[in-house]
């Protein structure tokens, strides 16, 4: 074994050690619970970690190395491909290859609240959905109602705050106005649909795997308290 090989496996030795004093240090509230919408990404992420090349990055130094080789590549790509911006609806859409990112205009949302003091929710909820979560910070509001494997999730945010990324593969986007003359930003993808829009005061987002009419009665159907 060479100096090397000796100085890399000390160094996992000290990193592995200072690592767990680290987490026992930690305290933890175990009542906290996810919400849904948080639990449903990261399961996807758990379904990606039990891919076999997974058990290629399992030591402490080949799981940083590959860190700073992704920060790297983010980097370099982020400097090399530009964002094809947008306006839609009254928002801005920045299109990177492999992500879209919808922000509100940066030119009226200084006009409007910084902070959430009108609670807005759905009206007109279909039957055998139940409310599973509820999330109220300052400036956004996440509820999530479930039926069985259907889901929505309703989300109210001011538009200082609002920014939201959106998949580009297998996806589309479209504007709609309904009757009312309300202009909707449409995300379409094989298995949801997400609308958003201004009401004049705050941003708004209901997703669901409901059918795109259903989705839409109820965004029609939001109002306050």
């Amino acid at each position: 074994m060479n100096n090397f090989s000796y100085f890399s496996k000390a160094l996992d030795e000290v990193v592995d050690a200072r690592l767990d004093d680290y987490v026992e240090t930690l305290e933890v509230d175990k009542r906290y619970e996810f919400s849904e919408k948080y639990n449903k990404k990261i399961n996807k992420l758990i379904k990606h970690r039990e891919k076999p090349y997974f058990t290629l990055i399992c030591t402490i130094g080949r799981r940083v190395a590959c860190f700073v080789t992704a920060l790297l590549i983010l980097s370099f790509s982020s400097l090399s491909v530009k964002a094809v911006r947008e306006a839609v609806c009254n928002f801005f859409m920045n299109i990177f290859s492999d992500h879209t990112e919808i922000t509100a205009d940066s030119e009226i949302e200084n006009s409007y609240p910084h902070s959430i003091d009108e609670e807005y929710h759905i009206s007109s909820l279909p039957n055998g959905f139940k409310q599973v979560d509820y999330d109220k910070m300052e400036n956004s509001i996440i509820i999530t109602y479930f039926k069985d494997d259907d889901y929505i999730f309703f989300e109210q945010y001011t538009k200082d705050a609002y920014l939201s990324n959106y998949d580009n593969e297998q996806s589309t986007f479209e504007s709609y106005k309904d009757e009312n003359g309300q202009e909707y930003l449409v995300h379409n993808t094989d298995h949801d649909h997400t609308f958003i829009w201004d009401n004049g005061k705050y941003i708004f987002e209901i997703c669901s795997n409901l059918d795109k009419q259903s989705v839409l009665e109820l965004c029609e159907s939001t109002k306050t308290n």
